[in-house]
């Protein structure tokens, strides 16, 4: 199987699908006329083109969405990709083996379930300690709303917010070998977060509202998780047309896992999160949740976080996130059942059962007394 990359002036064939895809990404910024187009055959076949007429500029064909997300399996499946264990404090994340909890831990006043419930350093901690006794496996700090509409903060508020949380989790006797995430757009925020105590970034956007966020992960030599994301929180939910939603999110973080990789930081460190809420309709989070193990291909943990959020509060008719709690249960059982390895949630003890049931039924893994 080969791949042409075809525009003015250039032509060249490839053996890998990815090879052509990023080189014709490299030529859109060198195409200066708006009546030239870059194309890629594979054989025969117009599978991608670019064209600046085009209301949307990557064009590709009806029914060819199905096409490249099979390129992108077949081509890792050909790299044989493996997904390595991480090692953090002295915990070991195996993946396929069981299902991995992240609690999160919002230090903000205006987050869509808990905001302002935790936002001193003595109620986060009292918050952390609990979902620490529950049974999750990592903390996930947060300082930065990010519910749909949310405004950006100035990064000396996201800094006060988080820094002191961290810090006072690392100084608690519970909690010093919990493993800790800091969940931030900002490299700024992460490198600190990490000098803190951090052990893994949780980017969004997916490492795209700042270019030095893959250097930050590479530099400290942490986990960092790439979420698929359109927009900002403030318009995101304006964005939500896309011809083929499983495989526009698979090509996006195809993409970031490259840019990552270019910027240093190791494959085996790298999690996907397809970013059920953002910039996604209320279907197309249920698609997300039928097909997530399309994602597989591209050889890195997956991450769900569908705790509490608002298409659960649409199919139960329930406006208050905190009475979501067993549509979240179905939410995660069905996440499990398709392959997720971590999920984001809110409340602790009762997505423990819940993964603890579902890997049961699904993962094999049966209670050792």
């Amino acid at each position: 199987m080969t791949f042409t990359v075809v525009t003015k002036g250039f032509k060249q064939q490839f053996d890998r699908w990815t090879d052509a895809l990023d080189t014709a990404n490299r030529l859109k910024s060198e195409l200066k006329s708006w009546f030239v187009d870059i194309r890629i055959f594979n054989d025969e076949n117009l599978v991608w083109m670019y064209s600046k007429l085009r209301a949307h500029p990557e064009y590709i064909g009806p029914g060819t969405y199905d096409r490249l997300v099979q390129l992108f399996v077949a081509e890792a499946q050909a790299e044989s990709l493996t997904r390595a264990p991480w090692q953090i404090r002295d915990r070991t994340f195996t993946w396929g083996e069981q299902t991995y909890l992240m609690g999160v831990l919002n230090v903000t006043p205006d987050s869509f379930s808990d905001g302002g419930q935790f936002n001193s350093v003595e109620t986060a901690l009292k918050q952390a300690q609990a979902l620490a006794a529950a049974g999750i496996d990592i903390l996930d700090v947060g300082g930065q709303s990010t519910r749909p509409g949310a405004a950006q903060i100035s990064l000396s508020e996201e800094l006060s917010r988080v820094l002191p949380v961290i810090e006072a989790i690392r100084a608690d006797a519970q909690l010093q070998r919990v493993p800790v995430s800091i969940d931030t757009t900002r490299a700024a925020v992460a490198r600190a977060a990490i000098a803190a105590g951090a052990d893994i970034i949780n980017d969004i956007s997916g490492g795209t509202y700042d270019a030095d966020m893959f250097k930050a992960a590479a530099d400290t030599d942490v986990p960092l998780i790439l979420m698929h994301l359109r927009g900002t929180p403030e318009t995101m939910q304006q964005q939500t047309n896309y011809d083929d939603v499983m495989a526009e999110i698979a090509s996006f973080l195809h993409q970031q896992i490259e840019v990552a990789t270019a910027a240093g930081v190791a494959r085996q460190n790298i999690c996907i999160d397809p970013g059920i809420g953002f910039a996604k309709t209320y279907p197309q989070n249920l698609i997300i949740l039928r097909q997530l193990r399309q994602l597989e291909a591209l050889g890195c943990p997956i991450l769900v976080g569908a705790s509490r959020k608002s298409f659960i509060g649409w199919i139960l008719d329930r406006s208050d996130p905190q009475q979501r709690v067993w549509g979240t249960a179905a939410a995660c059982s069905a996440a499990i059942a398709n392959g997720a390895d971590i999920l984001r949630i809110h409340d602790g003890a009762e997505m423990a059962d819940v993964a603890k049931v579902a890997d049961a039924i699904w993962r094999d893994r049966l209670p050792t007394a």
